[in-house]
């Protein structure tokens, strides 16, 4: 009798032997069906349990299929990029505003509508050089972040149960300039200060000073700060390596942070704040106040480059700097420092003299001991 199995069932071929008797195969055959059409296939193999257990994996797996097809085809990227946030707060990173933010900007109203089979080279072409036709045109590195974050949310949507997405395609990036290399002079610092507004103000202040990060600044809490032992605490959370540090305070730091935490609003516990509210970003006053002090296309992020460099000048070890600016690898911290032509002139110095030690007096040849 045969053994059937929902939507499929297990038996033995019939064939013919050289005589024409009709005889029945030793190993199990499988029948089992596929969008409504038959699928018949060896088992190989003469064990009739491990036949069935097999015929139950295949029709399991043809449901699951059947199921991701049809999910696949209403699945739009509005929905992976909801997936993409949703993964983003799950994990508490500090970066989910920027993500959001450009999401919301830029990448939702070009790609939400479309299916993720859809989002291939020709249209990601199109949205380069659309990024690319705008009147601020981003550079090769943004659209890059930008297309990265596509990539991400169709990357969750496949490792979603049931998979959202199919395919994954490959994804071909701009080529990327050097990283960047400038630094603020103090009178530069000086001069971009007074021209911010009190919630951007101290911000640069903080970032000149320690190299903190952006996300790391505006998580800063006023009960933090301790201006008596001269630091600011920043626990786990607020980092992105979620270690946590101490920020030194010196020079200006003291007199603004005292002035920042007096005029802010006592019911907002954040110190970056504005009317009672935490600032998550102050990119307008910063790009005005640079070009007011004729420092145009200045990045805040170079105020971290700035600050190591001053670290290392200052006579601060490497692993010192990599403690108060939260580096926790050498490659990354090498990217930021930069060498000044003052130490490079120290560091000539001090090799010059070392090679003197060596030099010895040439012992003088007679000339007429030469044959």
């Amino acid at each position: 009798m045969r053994r059937t199995v929902p939507s499929g069932r297990i038996f033995r071929q019939a064939y013919r032997d050289r005589h024409g008797k009709r005889r029945l195969t030793r190993v199990w055959y499988l029948k089992y069906y596929v969008k409504g059409k038959p699928v018949v296939v060896s088992s190989k193999t003469e064990d009739k349990t491990a036949a069935i257990t097999q015929l139950t994996q295949r029709v399991a797996e043809a449901s699951r299929n059947s199921q991701t097809v049809g999910l696949h085809e209403r699945i739009r990227m509005d929905q992976l990029f909801d997936l993409l946030l949703a993964w983003y707060r799950l994990k508490e990173r500090r970066s989910t505003y920027d993500v959001e933010r450009k999401i919301e900007k830029h990448l939702r109203p070009w790609f939400g509508k479309l299916k993720p089979q859809a989002v291939g080279d020709a249209e990601r072409t199109r949205y380069i050089q659309f990024r690319r036709a705008q009147k601020r045109p981003p550079t090769n590195a943004t659209i890059n972040r930008e297309l990265a974050y596509v990539r991400r949310a169709m990357k969750l949507g496949a490792q979603h149960d049931p998979p959202l997405v199919l395919h994954v395609p490959r994804f071909e990036m701009l080529p990327e300039a050097d990283a960047r290399e400038g630094t603020l002079s103090h009178d530069q610092y000086r001069a971009v200060r007074d021209l911010l507004p009190n919630y951007a103000r101290v911000a640069l202040v903080v970032a000149y000073h320690t190299g903190a990060r952006k996300g790391e600044l505006c998580q800063i809490r006023k009960d933090r700060i301790d201006l008596k032992a001269r630091r600011i605490e920043l626990p786990g959370r607020t980092t992105k390596t979620k270690r946590p540090r101490f920020l030194p305070i010196y020079g200006d730091m003291g007199p603004e942070l005292d002035m920042a935490i007096s005029s802010g609003n006592k019911g907002c516990p954040f110190l970056i704040q504005r009317d009672g509210e935490p600032v998550k970003d102050w990119e307008k006053a910063w790009v005005t106040a640079c070009k007011a002090a004729g420092l145009p296309g200045t990045l805040f992020h170079d105020l971290r480059r700035t600050a190591l460099t001053h670290m290392i000048e200052a006579g601060l070890s490497e692993k010192e700097a990599m403690e108060i600016s939260g580096h926790r690898t050498r490659s990354v911290f090498d990217r930021y420092h930069i060498v000044s032509e003052r130490r490079l002139r120290e560091m000539a110095e001090k090799l010059e003299v070392h090679l003197k030690t060596k030099e010895k007096p040439l012992r003088r040849i007679d000339p007429t001991m030469v044959h």
